[in-house]
């Protein structure tokens, strides 16, 4: 029951982990029927037998955590041969490693008409969602959700430290009169996504911000998703976030955002979008 305890507490915990279980076993093997947790830092829970066939099942967990996909791990206890592991028992096993990816943790900036709408949909459709704001009565709207966590603080200078963003994340800044402060405080961290809510002119403006008085790249600049979202012709709050959770969806299940345009082709291909 420990296993199943400490998978609860990882989910809750919105942290990957994998699964290892033996599903065969041929002639001599440390373990018949047994199952072990790995986390992607490489902690771990139970045992498949120990030694070298569990060191390298670990690494192939954390493997195949990286990489978010399940996979078999096959083992021959033996010196040389096919999957053979540098023992001498003559056995050989097989290990299922289920991986169990983190959600996707998106971080809406502002809690506008349009981040409230996003959070709605994106809570339903299984993201882990953080809504800032430098206005406490803005995260008590009865439109958030209430699975939603809140933070606040007297600017984002004060907020952004508190949210332990990483190269999962997935940010959408849309405040009221702190895009500029928010933008320049995350624009740099490897983020998994990050979009401003903003007209064309804004983000060119922002766009030659970001050269001029930051001196960053054009590959730098190019991670900014603005304007952000799906060309689907949203001009609602609630349309709008349509076409940004589509983005999110598109990019946490393919890898990219289609079509892949440039920052003038975008924008030229968008409706003006400004509320916030």
């Amino acid at each position: 029951m420990h296993l199943f305890t400490t998978m609860s507490q990882l989910e809750k915990e919105n942290q990957a982990f994998a699964l290892l279980q033996i599903v065969e076993c041929r002639g001599s093997t440390p373990r018949h029927s047994a199952s072990m947790i790995v986390t992607e830092q490489g902690k771990t829970e139970g045992t498949i037998g120990g030694g070298i066939v569990e060191r390298m099942a670990i690494d192939q967990a954390r493997e195949a955590i990286a990489e978010g996909s399940s996979r078999l791990f096959e083992a021959r206890l033996a010196r040389q041969g096919e999957n053979a592991v540098g023992a001498e028992c003559g056995g050989a096993m097989t290990v299922h490693i289920a991986v169990y990816p983190r959600r996707p943790e998106l971080f809406l900036f502002g809690a506008g008409h349009v981040n409230r709408e996003v959070a709605r949909l994106a809570v339903g459709l299984g993201f882990t969602v953080t809504v800032t704001d430098t206005w406490p009565a803005n995260l008590t709207h009865p439109e958030l959700p209430t699975a939603c966590r809140r933070v606040d603080g007297e600017n984002y200078h004060a907020i952004v430290p508190q949210l332990a963003l990483d190269e999962e994340s997935y940010v959408v800044i849309a405040t009221n009169h702190e895009d500029r402060e928010a933008l320049e405080l995350v624009i740099q961290r490897p983020l998994r996504y990050l979009g401003l809510l903003a007209s064309r002119r804004k983000a060119h403006h922002y766009r030659n911000m970001l050269r001029k008085e930051m001196g960053l790249d054009e590959e730098q600049i190019a991670r900014l998703h603005a304007p952000l979202g799906l060309n689907i012709g949203a001009e609602t709050p609630a349309e709008i976030a349509v076409s940004i959770v589509g983005e999110l969806i598109q990019l946490y299940r393919t890898g990219q955002t289609m079509p892949a345009m440039t920052p003038e082709t975008k924008a030229s291909a968008r409706p003006e979008v400004v509320n916030s």
